[in-house]
């Protein structure tokens, strides 16, 4: 061998070298590239579903495959479920591995594909892929196998990230759809979340109208007579940092007028700063039937005690006392009197119950109003009051279709109410005209009247109006409620205004369906 030819072998060596070091780096290069990749898909987010169908596609070009799948755990749980595949599979693949040990045992039976366990720890993940035929890229699963632990933990992110948006959807779902009123302020008192609640409660057409302003211009509790600015609930637990479990106010309305409120106040840490959240409930209602309650109480303890102390003391003046006859009997009629007061007074309350509680049948029939006219006539005959009732109605008025005993007690409490409040010389007048398919009837007194801005309240259980509380008249604040749901149970509406002619006065109005209607509409 000469010196020329170890020389050339020495050359070719060297070149040798130099390629198989080349494609050493080369691969290495590309493995670095191919885990830069894999990083980058990974540092991406996104979904299970989102991130698998990426890192399934990576896989799937490193590993030089035909197609590929990734099945993943859920915490807590043994199974795997299917979040992504690419490419073809001679068969389908199963949504779901009983656990890793199935998983395993699946892939025996299916000599083609190539099963990759990515992570064993519990949430498992496991990668399936398809040869085509050919032997997989021993680097492209080197790669895959190193990069098992990112993916793992990228995959349990991923889950963490779809729990919290699942959590953040529920919980955004739970203040929008809340009937309380949800406020959140910063620091500053700035609002900075409001829920639709609040929105229509507040009069306001959009959230952007409040966030960023103060919670004092955006709830107005001072104007709406709740608390003064220095003792804001929210500037407080953001001082003090302790919850306010409940506590009661006011905010400025749609209407302008004071809503009632109570709720909790609590302060929240992060997120850049400081935040207070209040979360209130309109209690306006509830403040109306407590007031409805003492009012009630206050009305039939009233009503009860004085006609009781009646016949008590004249029960014991005719035990104890030797009293005539004429005498005795003027007692013993004073008794029946306040009696018959007190029935009606329990017949009251009970119609109200039962009003409120069931559902009223009416026992409807064909009746002329003339006819419930003249039997209230015949019934107030016997007091003596049938002279102060004057029934002035048109000839030939329609029959009506109504519940007559029901009918019978409307005219009862309305014409009962004008006796009593108009002055004892005064006179009482029914009278009725027909409008479209309705009877339209009206009681008229010379009484006190009803002042316009009650006019609506009346109609409601044991409310009296200012003038008639003052005047000291005896009455429960019964007969007129009772008297409208016994007229809107017919379909018709009750109304109470100023006489129209005359001697100033009450008029209240009520309309009766008329007999042989076809498709009646509610009396508006």
């Amino acid at each position: 061998m000469t010196d020329a030819d170890a020389l050339r072998r020495r050359v070719a060596a060297l070149e040798e070298e130099h390629r198989r070091v080349f494609d050493e780096a080369q691969r290495e290069a590309d493995a670095l590239f191919a885990q830069y990749q894999l990083s980058q898909l990974i540092a991406s987010g996104g979904t299970p579903d989102e991130l698998g169908a990426a890192v399934v596609l990576e896989l799937i070009r490193l590993a030089g495959a035909d197609a590929g799948a990734i099945w993943l755990g859920a915490p807590g749980r043994p199974d795997l479920a299917l979040v992504a595949a690419a490419g073809t599979f001679d068969r389908p693949l199963p949504d779901r591995h009983p656990d890793l040990a199935g998983a395993r045992d699946w892939a025996e039976t299916r000599p083609e594909l190539r099963l990759v366990v990515l992570g064993e720890d519990p949430p498992a993940t496991l990668l399936a892929l398809r040869a085509g035929g050919q032997d997989l890229d021993a680097d492209g699963l080197r790669i895959a196998h190193l990069a098992r632990h990112e993916l793992a933990v990228a995959f349990a992110g991923a889950r963490l990230r779809e729990a919290l948006e699942v959590e953040r959807l529920e919980l955004a779902a739970v203040v929008d759809g809340a009937t309380d009123l949800i406020v959140q302020v910063d620091e500053a008192g700035r609002v900075t979340r409001v829920n639709p609640a609040a929105l229509r409660a507040l009069g306001l057409a959009s959230a952007a109208e409040a966030i960023g302003r103060s919670c004092r211009e955006v709830l107005g509790c001072d104007v709406a007579g709740g608390h003064a600015a220095p003792d804001c609930p929210l500037a407080e637990v953001i001082a003090s940092g302790v919850p306010i479990a409940y506590r009661e106010t006011a905010v400025r309305g749609a209407e302008g007028g004071p809503i009632q409120v109570a709720g909790g106040y609590s302060r929240v840490l992060g997120g850049g700063g400081v935040r207070a959240t209040a979360i209130l409930r309109d209690i306006t209602a509830v403040h109306a039937l407590e007031q409805l309650r003492e009012a009630f109480v206050a009305t039939v303890s009233h009503e009860l005690r004085t006609p009781l102390a009646l016949v008590r003391g004249y029960a014991e003046t005719i035990l104890h006392l030797e009293l005539d006859r004429d005498r005795q009997r003027s007692y013993v009629e004073r008794i029946e009197q306040v009696s018959a007061r007190l029935t009606s007074l329990v017949t009251q309350i009970l119609d109200v119950t039962h009003l409120d509680a069931d559902p009223l049948v009416l026992e409807r029939a064909p009746v002329r109003f003339e006819a419930l006219t003249a039997r209230l006539q015949g019934d107030l005959a016997l007091s003596g009051d049938d002279r102060r009732l004057v029934v002035a109605l048109p000839p030939d008025l329609p029959p009506i279709e109504v519940d007559a005993g029901r009918v019978g007690q409307v005219l009862e409490n309305l014409v009962g109410n004008a006796l009593k409040y108009a002055p004892d010389a005064s006179t009482v007048v029914v009278g009725a005209a027909v409008e479209g398919d309705w009877l339209v009837a009206t009681v008229d007194d010379e009484g006190v009247g009803v002042p316009e801005a009650e006019r609506t309240l009346v109609t409601e259980p044991f409310h009296r109006a200012w003038n008639v509380r003052e005047s000291r008249i005896p009455g429960t604040g019964l007969g007129l409620y009772i008297s409208r749901r016994l007229v809107e149970a017919h379909g018709g509406r009750l109304t109470v205004g100023d006489r129209p002619d005359g001697p100033p006065g009450t008029r209240v109005t009520f309309s009766l369906p008329l007999l042989a209607r076809t498709a009646i509409v509610p009396h508006a």
